[in-house]
């Protein structure tokens, strides 16, 4: 959970190569509606990854101070983005807010999920948030995510 994953290809609130983030789902709904929105575009479904390379839920708790709040209509607007976020919002928007907050040295931000809008998620940058340590072992994707019932283990 080092966030060296998003810097590959880029996410949200970082551009390919920049900073680390470690992006985490507010709610189990949510984590859910991100894993089949990486899925919208593929030929196969979550369960048909090999084994190692699936989904893991992990519980981290999260008490970060100085989060900015992309969530409040005065968040949205504080940061500069439309009363329609997510939504018509690209990722080259949020990823030079994300560049300007990471340089301002903040931890990261509390933001309305994409995938879900009514749910929300945390991008924590990590040089600069408290650790993020998981409560317990991961769960694996048959235990958190609805796959069928012929594909969970006996």
């Amino acid at each position: 959970m080092d966030g060296t994953y998003s810097m590959k290809e880029g996410k949200r609130w970082n551009a390919k190569g920049s900073f680390p983030v470690v992006y985490t789902n507010c709610s189990l709904e949510v984590a859910v509606a991100n894993l089949w929105h990486q899925f919208e575009d593929e030929a196969g479904a979550p369960w048909d990854v090999a084994e190692e390379k699936q989904a893991d839920l992990f519980e981290i708790p999260l008490s970060q101070p100085g989060l900015i709040d992309v969530v409040s209509p005065e968040g949205i607007a504080g940061v500069g983005l439309p009363a329609t976020y997510p939504m018509g919002v690209s990722w080259r928007t949020t990823q030079r807010i994300g560049a300007r907050l990471h340089g301002e040295r903040r931890p990261g931000v509390w933001c309305k999920s994409a995938a879900h809008p009514p749910g929300e998620e945390v991008a924590l940058f990590t040089v600069f948030c408290e650790p993020a340590t998981p409560r317990r072992p991961p769960k694996r994707l048959w235990e958190w995510f609805p796959v069928p019932e012929e594909w969970k283990p006996a």
